[in-house]
């Protein structure tokens, strides 16, 4: 009985043993590590957009870790799928800040950071989005960022625009926090009338809604999906139903030359105008395009989000190296806010108060082949 005893207290003593050497052990590697939780749409319709983040940063953080990392530490992302949804992401977010304990995040989409800034904030954990553009995110919380522009600039650009030349819209949109919130600011510049349809993500029959819009004798349509796929069911079906009025459109259509490049002939017939941020040309994009060409043997699909992907993932990098003790979010915090004239490839850029970048949106129109600037 002694002797069982004694076997089963050295096994325990070995087995506390290993687990304290287990523990020092991933201590060692952690604090050679600067972690960053992330939560992109990486399944589901909006995936490319979660692509051209994972792609883009993964691209960066290969670079400078192969020199050294910052201050000697390699810097790791962990990476979740938030599908686009304030549900998702908020479970991806609380994942990461009570097992992985990150304390800075990465987030995409819209509806991921609507649905994660209330989790966040209470916990004092950095979100940046290099995605999302809805402008209730710019009250969204004192730990919130973004590199890419409001919505609010989108939306009145394309106001003005149509002010300019119709007098009534047939406005077409995704019941979705990005979709709204261009559609919403449209609806809040526009002076003339609007015939207003609002759909489900779910839905995919357009044809009752375009032959309202038809009967209404709009002038124009006002075409606000969430994702190019869904854009370009409903292109199809405008196609199939005879649309022959202009088309205005966010930038989930207007952001990829290659779908409307697809009905060059139906846009031929139909002008389609748009509005978008874009990176101006120049070396420095010119040299990452050719490196994400050699990376992945393609180009960027949607530039304007692949150029506000690689400066904020870049400016967070800036701030790794400027701030000593990474887990004071607050010391964080206030380095992303005194960010001023940082020299990324959508130009020089600054954040504000609200932390917004101080980037805005420009009219395109497309050619039959491109999207050319429109200046009005």
């Amino acid at each position: 009985m002694k002797k069982l005893l004694i076997v089963l207290a050295i096994v325990v003593i070995g087995f506390l043993v290993l687990d304290k050497f287990k523990d020092e052990e991933i201590d060692s590697v952690s604090e050679n590590e600067i972690i960053i939780g992330a939560v992109n749409p990486l399944t589901g319709e909006a995936t490319p957009y979660g692509d051209e983040v994972v792609n883009v940063v993964k691209m960066v953080l290969e670079e400078v870790n192969a020199s050294g990392g910052v201050n000697g530490k390699t810097v790791k992302v962990l990476w979740e799928d938030g599908k686009c949804t304030g549900k998702d992401g908020a479970q991806a977010a609380q994942k990461l800040i009570n097992v992985d304990k990150v304390k800075i995040m990465l987030v995409g989409c819209s509806m991921e950071v609507l649905g994660i800034a209330p989790i966040t904030e209470k916990r004092e954990v950095i979100v940046f989005s290099t995605l999302a553009t809805n402008p209730d995110i710019k009250n969204s919380g004192d730990f919130v960022f973004r590199s890419t522009p409001s919505d609010s600039s989108q939306g009145r650009v394309l106001a003005e625009y149509a002010n300019n030349h119709y007098k009534k819209v047939g406005l077409i949109t995704e019941q979705t926090d990005y979709a709204l919130g261009v559609a919403n600011t449209f609806v809040e510049h526009f002076l003339g009338d609007i015939v207003r349809e609002d759909y489900l993500s779910s839905e995919s029959d357009f044809k009752t809604r375009i032959t309202k819009l038809k009967g209404a004798n709009v002038d124009v349509l006002f075409l606000g999906a969430q994702t190019p796929t869904k854009a370009e069911i409903i292109i199809k079906q405008l196609q199939e139903q005879n649309w022959n009025k202009p088309i205005i459109a966010n930038d989930a259509l207007i952001g990829i030359p290659e779908l409307p490049r697809k009905y060059s002939e139906f846009f031929n017939k139909v002008t389609l105008v748009g509005a978008n941020f874009v990176a101006p040309p120049g070396p420095e994009l010119e040299s990452f395009i050719e490196k994400y060409k050699a990376e992945y043997n393609k180009e960027p699909l949607y530039l304007s989000y692949a150029a506000s992907t690689f400066d904020g993932i870049n400016m967070i990098l800036k701030i790794f190296n400027e701030v000593e003790d990474l887990d004071d979010t607050h010391a964080v915090r206030d380095a992303f806010y005194n960010i001023k004239d940082f020299k990324g490839l959508l130009g020089n850029i600054s954040m504000d108060e609200y932390g917004e970048v101080n980037i805005t949106h420009s009219l395109f129109k497309f050619d039959g082949e491109d999207f050319v600037p429109l200046k009005e």
